[in-house]
């Protein structure tokens, strides 16, 4: 941001923050952030606000619903073990793959999350005999990511996901001989992109909400929205018209369809929804077609014959539709390390956050009054213009989960991100700069941030959304008027989620 854009919108500024309450910066300070986002004092490259980083203690996530009856409990813990199976080559692993398990990707802080610290995808590479090469991108300490090109060698737009791994030189996969694609060309052609694993907790209520709830709390902040440059729109199918609402761009209709097409994308495994193999080559493909389907007997004897009958999608999408949200941590003291008996509240737009639980080791942990000036903080600078805080689910067969109002900070809708983070793939109505609203709930507890894993710095991350053509372009210029009181205010909020 040039120093003379910031100088010309200073009045709007100072009067817009001053009517929501937050802090105004003095004339001195605003000119010396008038610099560039990236290197300018209290910006990332400078002293400033701090990621208090991953939030310690109990994982705040990875248990059932509250409410679910037995069977549907029975059903959930069997699930779980199928969703963390480790596939070979006889179960339908490859002939390409990025991982060998949903486990493995969806793991932290607990099975249904995101990438762990360490990156399976390192050891994956050689499991077995295999002779893979981990790519460039691919390291012990970054994220689980999977590749997609960009553009075919024709010019014409791919988009598609590009599997790491082949299955070629496993003890279980004799006279496969297939290679990787060229991914060191792709990275010199600036034709790659990369996808992280998004967290699964709370998959289920957000499956549950009635498209008709989508649309109203994506309107119901229309002015605000407005006011800020943001427009907002939802994901469609190509079919029958109704929102899409899983993945980084919303383009998977349900977690079924979502289960499907990660299981032969990611692993390589053919199911009843996606059953043609995606690599053709006949001396790798050992398996009859589908590869994983319904089972006629129960060989598992799990205690839910509804798991063992089912096939392993199911089982995936039986998992993620009983997956309880994340619990939000306890304000904590910073000099004690104490749990405190307050709920954390919020008091814009009448929102409470869910009464919270758990506790935190974290050295940074917060008070109950910054984590709830952060949360005023968070509603003032507009966050909560596209990370809407409360939706509700419709009718649901699910035991307990009808009317249910949950928060995941999403309005679950596709904005423009901008040059910055825009990554020129199409998918369904999105187009290479739109991403869906990433939900919030659970960052406390995130390692890796932004669709392509690129920081685990969550201060870094709200900057990144600044870039030209993005619609959170003000909101990060608020962002950057607030005090470094309210700077922090607002991370240590984020954390607490």
């Amino acid at each position: 941001m040039s120093k003379s854009r910031l100088a010309g919108r200073r009045p709007v500024a100072i009067i817009a923050a001053s009517m929501l309450g937050v802090t105004v910066l003095s004339s001195a300070a605003l000119a010396q952030q008038a610099n560039s986002f990236f290197g300018r004092p209290g910006g990332p490259g400078g002293p400033g606000a701090t990621d208090p980083g991953v939030r310690g203690g109990t994982p705040g996530a990875g248990g059932p619903l509250h409410g679910l009856s037995q069977n549907e409990l029975n059903f959930f813990n069997a699930a779980k073990n199928v969703f963390n199976e480790v596939e070979g080559v006889p179960q339908g692993l490859g002939p390409r793959f990025n991982l060998d398990s949903c486990g493995g990707c969806h793991a932290f802080p607990a099975a249904g999350g995101s990438s762990p610290a360490t990156n399976p995808q390192v050891a994956d590479a050689t499991a077995n005999g295999a002779k893979n090469t981990v790519p460039s991108f691919i390291t012990a300490n970054g994220p689980v990511r999977e590749a997609r090109f960009v553009r075919n060698p024709d010019g014409t737009p791919d988009g598609g996901v590009h599997d790491l791994f082949v299955i070629t030189g496993r003890a279980d996969a004799k006279g496969c001989n297939i290679t990787q694609p060229n991914f060191a060309a792709a990275v010199a052609q600036r034709n790659i992109i990369f996808r992280i694993p998004t967290p699964t907790f709370g998959t289920g209520l957000v499956e549950a909400v009635p498209d008709s709830g989508l649309q109203a709390a994506l309107a119901s902040n229309a002015n605000l929205r407005a006011s800020l440059g943001i427009s907002g729109v939802l994901n469609h199918s190509g079919n029958d018209g109704t929102v899409t609402r899983f993945g980084w761009k919303a383009q998977n209709k349900s977690l079924l369809i979502f289960s499907g097409e990660a299981y032969n994308v990611e692993m390589g495994v053919t199911n009843d929804a996606f059953p043609n193999e995606r690599e053709t080559d006949p001396s790798c493909q050992f398996n009859n077609l589908p590869e994983s389907t319904t089972n006629l007997t129960n060989t598992t004897n799990s205690g839910s014959p509804a798991s063992d009958f089912s096939q392993d999608i199911v089982n995936f999408t039986a998992f993620m539709r009983m997956l309880a949200p994340p619990t939000p941590a306890s304000a904590t003291t910073a000099s004690t390390g104490t749990t405190s008996s307050s709920s954390v509240q919020v008091a814009s737009n009448s929102s409470v956050l869910p009464s919270a639980a758990g506790s935190s080791t974290n050295s940074s942990a917060a008070s109950t009054a910054t984590l709830t000036r952060g949360a005023q903080v968070f509603a003032n600078v507009g966050c909560a213009a596209c990370h809407v805080i409360n939706q509700t689910t419709g009718k649901s067969t699910m035991t307990g989960q009808t009317n249910v109002t949950f928060q995941p900070y999403s309005d679950f809708a596709l904005h423009s991100m901008g040059d910055g983070l825009a990554d020129g793939v199409s998918q369904g109505n999105a187009n290479g700069s739109q991403f869906r609203s990433a939900p919030l709930w659970g960052v406390g507890q995130r390692i890796f941030f932004l669709h392509d894993g690129r920081t685990d710095n969550l201060y870094v991350t709200i900057h990144q959304h600044a870039s030209r053509g993005s619609e959170a372009n003000q909101v990060i210029e608020n962002f950057n008027l607030l005090s470094l009181t309210d700077q922090q205010a607002l991370l240590n909020f984020l954390r607490s989620l």
